[in-house]
């Protein structure tokens, strides 16, 4: 589907990712190509992840993120992963009204579709007027988890299959296991009966050990061999604790991995763009988590140019070998 009539522009499709999960697909937000507009330069893809514990998907985490990429010059792309549930629960604070568990959901099946889009991607870099070279992942919230995790042991399931990005983003992401939850996290209904499904999708177990959550920890997985990495996240989380991001953001310095980290004051947990366009309620909008687009786009600038430069240098380096 392209919108606008006499010319090719936005380019929105929905594909299949996963052969045995006809819900896990993904939606393309292709921008225009026309000369006058971006003297056919290839552009740079966003690859979003939203939230949703693993039991749902986040709409304002999906298409007003994917929309805000746009906008920044990139083309964007919404991978809605397998979640737990065959259909999106309706209410969470009746558990016997609860959608039927998809048994093709189970973690890490969300690896292996994220690195499927990425191969998708590649495949259709000509088409889409894609710098395949320039793949960048964005996950909030257990798509930052799910992201994450790609990063870091996802390398190891996928081994030679791996496909490295050049850059990532988490927004208030659960990226230490070890960490413990906010008690708030716990308060009422919905929050609980969200956790316990969680941890269904992820461990196949409603009250996993320490030892199988620390099996799926991105942070003590973090390598040098990982692309620059951007945090965000609000000090006045309540649902994954701030701490995920400060340590995660230290183990990749210690290790050598680009990283840049913000930690804002104002802001709660699933704010997604934090903006009063696509707020949900009141509290979902911060003037100050707002600039973490901007921040972010003054980040992927430098972190595209470098490797851009790199690129050419190298390329030089073998004709002269030549």
């Amino acid at each position: 589907m392209s919108f606008f009539n006499g010319r090719k522009a936005m380019k929105t499709e929905i594909l299949s990712i996963d052969q045995k999960d006809e819900k896990a697909i993904l939606k393309t937000y292709i921008l225009d190509d026309y000369p006058k507009y971006y003297q056919q330069q290839k552009r740079p893809a966003v690859v979003i992840c939203p939230g949703g514990g693993y039991a749902t998907l986040a709409r304002k985490e999906s298409e007003p993120v994917a929309l805000k990429m746009n906008g920044m010059g990139y083309h964007a792309f919404v991978l809605q992963y397998s979640v737990i549930f065959k259909e999106k629960p309706k209410n969470f604070e009746k558990e016997e009204e609860l959608p039927e568990i998809n048994p093709n959901a189970y973690f890490p099946t969300q690896i292996y579709q994220l690195r499927n889009t990425l191969a998708l991607i590649r495949e259709h870099a000509e088409e889409w007027n894609v710098d395949k070279d320039q793949l960048i992942l964005l996950g909030f919230s257990a798509g930052g988890h799910l992201v994450a995790s790609y990063l870091t042991f996802g390398k190891d399931i996928l081994a030679e299959n791996y496909i490295k990005p050049k850059a990532a983003v988490l927004g208030y992401a659960r990226t230490n296991m070890a960490v413990p939850d906010w008690k708030e996290k716990f308060a009422t209904v919905s929050g609980r009966t969200v956790t316990k499904y969680k941890y269904l999708c992820q461990f196949k177990t409603t009250e996993p050990t320490m030892e199988q959550r620390l099996a799926i920890d991105p942070y003590i997985n973090v390598h040098k061999d990982m692309p620059p990495v951007f945090l965000w996240h609000s000090a006045k989380d309540t649902s994954v604790n701030a701490l995920c991001a400060i340590t995660f953001a230290q183990k990749l310095f210690e290790t050598g991995v680009p990283v840049e980290l913000h930690l804002f004051a104002g802001g709660v947990h699933g704010c997604a763009l934090a903006d009063k366009v696509s707020a949900s309620t009141a509290n979902h909008y911060d003037e100050g988590c707002e600039q973490w687009t901007n921040l972010l786009q003054i980040w992927l600038k430098r972190i595209l140019v470098e490797n851009s430069r790199e690129k050419k240098e190298k390329e030089e380096q073998q004709g002269k070998v030549k």
